[in-house]
């Protein structure tokens, strides 16, 4: 067998799970770069509403349905709450990701990011 052959047998998309793939997408994509390894915490983002940082995505299938967190991945969040109105907008925000992500990506990116939700743990949204 040859090294390709081999190379590309590991990276058969098939052989992982939803959750794994999406894990990936989520890596590949730099979205902990943002919301931190494994969704458990963000950046700092001053003045942003959400505790002055980019918010973590642990307890986000408790927020949204899978519907609302594809469109809100595609198509992002350019205006971000502030806690204070008279001091300058939070620097980041989330980007559209519409066209840049398939369909597929998204799909498992939905999974990986529902999986992410703590056992036996719950939010009030």
């Amino acid at each position: 067998m040859s090294d390709t052959i081999i190379v590309g047998f590991m990276k058969v998309p098939s052989l992982m799970t939803p959750i794994d793939r999406g894990r990936s997408v989520y890596r590949k994509f730099g979205c902990a770069g943002c919301h931190g390894p494994e969704g458990k915490g963000g950046v700092p983002n001053p003045n942003a509403k959400t505790a002055q940082q980019v918010p973590g995505l642990q307890f986000v299938s408790q927020g949204y349905t899978k519907d609302e967190m594809k469109k809100r991945i595609l198509d992002g969040q350019r205006e971000i709450p502030v806690m204070d109105a008279k001091r300058p907008p939070a620097p980041l925000y989330m980007p559209a990701w519409r066209g840049k992500l398939a369909q597929g990506e998204l799909e498992d990116l939905i999974e990986y990011l529902t999986s992410l939700m703590p056992k036996g743990e719950k939010v009030d949204f």
